[in-house]
């Protein structure tokens, strides 16, 4: 019998997608705070949307980054410096789900005494599909979907600062919209959300289009593209891309770039 998983997962982190062949969770993440030495808890509700047959759910852990071009990669638990997976203990491991059953699911996160002030991070996948009674003769095809919750847990002292590194122009394609997108680093120790605009403004001043970013997450120590959309494509030529990107701190970050539109 061959196995198909089907991942529903948003870039950067985002509300992650209920996907009606599979579980859902609620929240999609959770910021928890914690000092070195301390275990603390969290919860999060998995529920079966469908009506027709029990889901069989199982539960792991995994690291993610961002890649340069804002798309996650999923790794072993421990792959990565500020990774939480191996601190987070799940009970139960797995489970079955009635349809329209909800079901809350406990977590603790055993923080190492010593540990580095800063963000730090994981997923708790849910794979899910129907309850198999028998298995038949031939070849066939199991599907699973797979959700995740992702908990950030801020260890100590956190410090959010940044600085925009580019901006360029993404082209619409058959499924997304003209885009721009800002190159971002986060240089500080903590998580950063970021909500702002980018405006492209031509040689004699006038506004010609504005992307909104809106609740885009920046991980400590890494750099890769934030995006917001625009509602159509300005004309070709060169446009003055104007940025402004607000985390919550005292200032926002501000940054100017040249665009070019083909």
């Amino acid at each position: 019998m061959k196995t198909l998983c089907a991942i529903v997962f948003a870039a950067a982190f985002p509300a992650l997608v209920l996907a009606q062949t599979g579980v859902g969770v609620s929240p999609p993440r959770v910021v928890l705070e914690a000092q070195p030495g301390e275990t603390v808890q969290g919860v999060v509700v998995v529920d079966h949307p469908g009506s027709d047959a029990p889901m069989q759910v199982d539960v792991s852990l995994s690291d993610v980054i961002v890649q340069p071009n804002g798309e996650p990669a999923y790794l072993d638990p421990g792959s990565v410096p500020q990774s939480a997976a191996l601190w987070i203990s799940v009970a139960p491991p797995s489970f079955t789900l009635a349809p329209k059953e909800t079901r809350e699911i406990r977590y603790s996160v055993h923080i190492p005494p010593g540990c580095a002030s800063g963000t730090h991070w994981a997923v708790i996948f849910f794979d899910s599909g129907p309850v198999q009674k028998s298995q038949t003769k031939g070849v066939g095809v199991k599907m699973r979907v797979r959700v995740g919750h992702v908990v950030y847990v801020n260890v100590g002292r956190i410090t959010q600062k940044g600085a925009i590194r580019g901006v360029r122009y993404q082209p619409p394609t058959s499924r997304n919209p003209p885009e721009i997108r800002v190159r971002f680093r986060n240089t500080g120790n903590g998580l950063m959300r970021l909500n702002g605009y980018v405006e492209l403004r031509d040689a004699a001043g006038e506004t010609v289009g504005r992307a909104v970013i809106s609740n885009a997450a920046s991980l400590p120590g890494y750099e890769y593209e934030i995006s917001g959309q625009l509602e159509q494509a300005p004309a070709s030529g060169e446009y003055l891309a104007l940025i402004m990107l607000d985390y919550g701190g005292d200032e926002a970050l501000i940054g100017e770039g040249k665009v070019r539109v083909p």
